[in-house]
């Protein structure tokens, strides 16, 4: 679920929730479509965000 700030963060950020069960491929498409969907918008943002997490979560997540 992508939804809206909350809090101090109102207007000013998104926020990524999960319902149930999530892992780190479904966390990664989440973020793709989020940095597709703003740039496919014009809207400015930081380039990298997914790459950043491929190279965080590739870092700790077990792959045996």
């Amino acid at each position: 679920v992508v939804g809206i700030g909350i809090g101090a963060l109102d207007g000013k950020a998104m926020r990524i929730a999960h319902m149930g069960y999530a892992n780190a491929p479904m966390l990664l498409g989440t973020l793709s479509v989020i940095e597709m969907g703003l740039k496919a918008l014009s809207i400015p943002h930081g380039d990298g965000g997914t790459q950043a997490a491929i190279d965080y979560l590739a870092a700790r997540v077990d792959a045996g």
